[in-house]
């Protein structure tokens, strides 16, 4: 039996890598579970109604005895009489709801950013004309995240219901009694029983949602993996396919190779060896420390070296032992080490005097 390696290569098994992930990430595509962000919603306002609600319940219990007190028949007669009560009216109702609704978006906005962090990005707003075509909608229809979808949504409903009916046939008898009760007395009573299946329902959508958003990072994680052939071909995009470093040394020693042939023709002498090395040395007094090396190089290099320094009249002096040594120890553009200046201060002082004799 024959495999197939290319396959397994190609299938999708490893996680993903931190530049994927970065990638899919301005993409637009981060894990989020919207039930846990309306679960959290939900608690939060029951936990302020629960706070704040005498507060609120004074607010709107004023703002309905102003509206009484103030409709009289002396203050509708007056022109523009509806400014002060839709003003008061709009100023009281925001002071109630306001620490409501500021705290809810302030706890779901925590909760997204605790699930995604802060993912600022303009591409799922790009518009996609791909998504226009039926069969790519119909292929999202009966998908298996739809179908998980449509489970998940049966099975919230069947607890849900389960839970209502529940409530409801337990607290069917204590209602009808809240009836027969005082006002005051009854209307605690019945809130009180909306209340405890309010926090119930709340809490058991918390606990799905918790369910939710492990399920949706299971399948965000799912959605990204890569398999081994793209981890490869992207540590090539990052690091550079091998073959066009090699490529890009090469042009960069080529280049640093001309730069050095460049400068050869202001050396004042050039050591050889005389046939395997060649250095070529500048030393210029009261700016230098010591005499630095321009250029050096084996075999072809030294060849090309001693062919330029003999075109331009520079003396090129035979000496093995410093050639070898000032090529072995000293790189291009530094300076001799202290143990060399005898040997080459010998050769400089050789070459000024011929320079003064030519001169």
């Amino acid at each position: 039996m024959i495999f197939n390696l290319q396959f397994f290569a190609e299938e999708r098994t490893e996680e993903a890598t931190p530049h994927k992930r970065e990638k899919v990430r301005e993409e637009g595509r981060v894990c989020v579970s919207k039930d846990l962000n309306a679960a959290v919603g939900i608690i939060t306002a029951l936990l302020v109604i629960a706070l704040l609600g005498t507060t609120i319940w004074k607010i709107l219990t004023g703002l309905i005895q102003f509206m009484i007190l103030y409709l009289g028949d002396a203050n509708v007669q007056r022109e523009g009489w509806l400014t002060l009560p839709a003003w008061e009216a709009l100023k009281r109702y925001f002071s109630a709801w306001l620490p409501l609704g500021a705290l809810v978006v302030l706890f779901s906005t925590c909760t997204v950013i605790a699930q995604v962090g802060f993912a600022m990005t303009s591409e799922p707003f790009v518009p996609k004309f791909d998504r226009l075509n039926p069969f790519t909608g119909m292929k999202k229809i009966i998908s298996l995240r739809s179908i998980v979808e449509l489970l998940k949504g049966l099975l919230k409903s069947a607890i849900f219901a389960v839970m209502i009916y529940t409530a409801i046939k337990n607290y069917l008898p204590v209602s009808s009694k809240t009836m027969q009760m005082p006002l005051v007395k009854g209307s605690i009573q019945f809130w009180n029983m909306l209340w405890n299946l309010a926090m119930r329902l709340a809490f058991m959508l918390l606990v799905m949602a918790c369910a939710d958003y492990w399920y949706q990072k299971w399948e965000f994680e799912k959605s990204i993996r890569m398999s081994k052939k793209e981890i490869k071909d992207e540590y090539k995009q990052m690091e550079g396919d091998p073959q066009i470093k090699q490529k890009i040394r090469q042009k960069q020693r080529e280049m640093a190779k001309q730069r050095m042939m460049s400068e050869v023709p202001k050396a004042d002498v050039v050591i050889t060896n005389p046939t395997h090395v060649a250095v070529a040395l500048q030393y210029e007094r009261g700016v230098m420390g010591a005499p630095v090396v321009l250029a050096k190089g084996g075999d072809f290099l030294a060849k090309r070296i001693r062919e330029i320094a003999e075109l331009n009249l520079i003396p090129v002096i035979e000496n093995k032992p410093l050639a070898w040594a000032l090529y072995l120890n000293v790189e291009i553009g530094d300076e001799i080490p202290e143990d060399l200046y005898r040997g080459v201060a010998e050769i400089l002082a050789m070459v000024y005097k011929l320079k003064g004799r030519a001169s």
